[in-house]
C-alpha cells in the first residue's frame, strides 16, 4: 500500500465535521485510520471540542438573539 501524505488542518477539520453528521467516504476513512495509527487521536480530539465549543456558542448566541 502507497504511503498516504499527513492530512492538513483542514482536512481533520472535514474530517471531524464529517464526523458530526455521520457521512465520509471510504477515501478519507483510509488517510484518517492511516493518520490515527501513525500519530494517535489527539488533533481530531482538540478540533471536535473546537467545533462542540463553537457550536454551542453559535446556539447561545442565536438564542439570546431571538429570546428577548
Amino acid at each position: 500500500m502507497k504511503e498516504q501524505p499527513d492530512p492538513s488542518l483542514w482536512a481533520i477539520t472535514w474530517s471531524v465535521l464529517s464526523a458530526f453528521f455521520g457521512v465520509s467516504n471510504q477515501k478519507n476513512y483510509d488517510r484518517d485510520n492511516a493518520y490515527l495509527e501513525k500519530a494517535g487521536f489527539f488533533p481530531y480530539l482538540v478540533i471536535g471540542i473546537g467545533l462542540t465549543l463553537l457550536l454551542i456558542l453559535i446556539l447561545i448566541t442565536i438564542v439570546i438573539w431571538v429570546v428577548p
